[in-house]
């Protein structure tokens, strides 16, 4: 069949071109006026009337993408668009009302998702302007309820070769499934009826444009996002290996950002749903954290070989993103002692980017990983130690104060690589991690998990007489003391009261520092803990009371 040639050389779908929408046998067969209006359309062509031929197939594909949302249950859409069929002349006369439209225009609604329908041409254009209403909140329970999702979904599907409605739709598809009432039941529907993982990751395939890239795996993330059937459905179609390649293929920034989103909402993937058995939890379970193991070893591979590569060509974007990727991989802490070979590139893409917040931030949660919870625990300690690792942590503390995501990683990391080893505490000395450590405390006083983290490192640092000296000198003392009072006596704060009693009960050791330790109020701080409902704080309470008394 030939497209309809227009006065202005546009080319139209045939009406039969449309996807298969599963209407039945006995429905297609009944259908019979299609076959004659097409005849009809064709003869109007054949005759040099493409105007009226034009008209005649928006209509059809009005009629038919009508009946398919009757049969869905989308009411309002199947009106709308036998309403208005017989005002669909041409594609100026179908989209004109989309020039000048915001995101706050919800009065179009329904006139926008019902040309979704209307062919490639109209559907581009239609997606965008779904996009757009869809950018407030507020306008996408609504544009739900029009049928956007189920159209959506069908235009991308269809329309493969699109690149402007590839981009719209995804991104319309990425919004539709988040920040809503129906978000939920979007990334059900989207996943288990639209077969939305299989349309998203053939647009990532497909099209290497930014934006294609962006949308995608941004529509990705939030498909499996608290969605472990999402994201089991993701993984089968090459989702996650798609996302690292579109941060290397893209090297943007953007792009890496939702393609890290995306995987770490696809480690959901092992989890059961709350109406299995308990032996069907754990098969899934154990299926499930099987296949992710083998996906995350694979990345950290790609990952180890890319970040080299991109280390030497100076690429930050590439490099932040993959670093991005490393930390959620090792979250898992079975695949942690892979990472040993990736430690010198870690440290030297500190070394190399310091003051960049994303990667210092992804370099420091590494690391920390790698000193704690996994067989190879020791030797990536050593190596980090080895290769320079603390004076590029420390140096990343004073680079980015403000950061408290940063200040208590890089706490925890110095915490663990110091913890047992003398040389490793004299490096960490030297690169300047107490006063780095003290800084971190005053200023995030609220942050419990930086506090704990912070008052084990100081324990480990301060072994000897001079850097405990060192430590009360730059506020330490009082540091910790602020923290008991704050944290100490709560059950649910870690380990606050039991550390922090036990680096006081150490310098007192000493009687001048015990005499500050009591000037800083430590006394009164301990009597609480001793009387509080925790018995541990209760215990450890009653220690620091006796170490203050027996001096």
């Amino acid at each position: 069949e030939r497209p309809v040639e227009t006065g202005n050389s546009r080319s139209s779908r045939r009406f039969d071109s449309r996807p298969d929408s599963g209407r039945s046998e006995k429905t297609e067969q009944a259908d019979s006026w299609r076959i004659a209006m097409d005849l009809l359309a064709t003869a109007h062509e054949d005759a040099g009337d493409a105007e009226r031929a034009e008209a005649l197939y928006l209509r059809m594909l009005a009629w038919r993408e009508g009946a398919d949302q009757f049969e869905a249950g989308h009411f309002g859409v199947a009106k709308h668009l036998f309403q208005q069929s017989s005002q669909y002349k041409s594609v100026e006369d179908a989209t004109w009302f989309l020039q000048g439209l915001k995101p706050d225009d919800s009065h179009a609604a329904y006139q926008a998702v019902g040309l979704l329908a209307l062919g490639e041409e109209v559907a581009a254009k239609a997606a965008v302007a779904v996009w757009t209403m869809a950018l407030r909140p507020a306008q996408r329970e609504r544009l739900t309820n029009c049928g956007a999702l189920e159209l959506v979904t069908k235009a991308v599907t269809f329309h493969d070769a699109n690149l402007e409605l590839q981009a719209a739709g995804c991104g319309a598809l990425r919004l539709l499934c988040s920040r809503n009432a129906c978000a939920a039941r979007n990334r059900r529907v989207l996943i288990a009826r639209l077969g939305g993982a299989e349309a998203l990751t053939a647009a990532l395939r497909l099209h290497k444009d930014v934006e294609v890239q962006r949308e995608a795996c941004g529509a990705l993330a939030a498909a499996a996002a608290k969605h472990p059937a999402g994201a089991r459905r993701i993984l089968d179609c090459g989702g996650f290996k798609l996302c690292l390649e579109a941060i290397v293929e893209t090297g943007d920034d953007a792009v890496g950002d939702a393609a890290v989103k995306a995987l770490a909402a696809l480690q959901c993937a092992a989890q059961a749903g709350s109406k299995s058995t308990d032996a069907q939890v754990e098969n899934v379970e154990a299926v499930w954290e099987g296949k992710l193991r083998s996906e995350r070893e694979a990345g950290l591979q790609f990952c180890d070989q890319k970040i080299r590569e991109a280390l030497e060509a100076g690429d930050r974007p590439v490099l932040q993103a993959l670093l991005g990727a490393v930390s959620v991989f090792v979250q898992d802490s079975n695949v942690r002692h892979r990472c040993l070979a990736l430690v010198d590139c870690v440290i030297a893409c500190m070394q190399s980017y310091q003051g960049v917040d994303k990667i210092q931030v992804h370099s420091c949660n590494i690391l920390w990983r790698l000193t704690v919870g996994h067989l190879a625990r020791d030797e990536c300690v050593s190596k980090i130690a080895s290769c320079g690792g603390l004076g590029p942590i420390v140096q990343a503390m004073r680079d980015l104060p403000c950061n408290s995501e940063l200040q208590c990683l890089a706490v925890g990391a110095v915490r663990n690589v110091a913890s047992g080893n003398d040389a490793n505490k004299t490096l960490s000395v030297r690169a300047g991690a107490i006063p780095a450590t003290i800084i971190a405390m005053t200023r995030f006083p609220k942050d419990a998990k930086l506090q704990e983290q912070a008052i084990g490192a100081l324990t480990s640092l301060c072994d000897t007489v001079g850097r405990a000296a060192v430590c009360a000198r730059l506020g330490g003392v009082e540091g910790v003391v602020t923290a008991l009072r704050r944290f100490g006596s709560e059950k649910t704060e870690g380990h606050v009261a039991e550390l922090g009693c036990i680096i006081l009960c150490m310098l007192c050791d000493d009687a001048q520092l015990r005499k500050q330790i009591l000037q800083a109020g430590a006394m009164a701080v301990a009597k609480t803990l001793s009387k509080s409902g925790n018995s541990e704080s209760q215990r450890w309470g009653s220690e620091l009371i006796r170490g203050l008394t027996e001096g």
